[in-house]
């Protein structure tokens, strides 16, 4: 019998999500989401033998941002010029 499968686990966020998985990153309500994909502000790409539609993250990191009214900027830049 061959090895066991084992699990990989990533440090950081996959470049592109199937909408499961955006709707969980981004915390979205289904609802809302396809409203953003109505209006263009989300579009998603179908790749793969399946066909299967997939959203990038950086452009669900931006809609979601715009959305609550912040920008995607590193944190260093909230606390630059804070020095005790």
């Amino acid at each position: 019998m061959g090895a066991a499968a084992r699990q990989v686990t990533f440090n950081v966020p996959p470049l592109t999500f199937n909408r499961d998985d955006a709707l969980r990153y981004t915390g979205l309500a289904p609802k809302l989401f396809g409203q953003l994909e109505t209006a263009g502000s989300i579009k998603g790409m179908r790749i793969g033998r399946n066909g299967e539609v997939v959203f990038l993250r950086e452009q669900l990191d931006a809609v979601t941002a715009n959305l609550f009214g912040g920008s995607n900027s590193d944190i260093d830049d909230e606390f630059e010029g804070l020095s005790g």
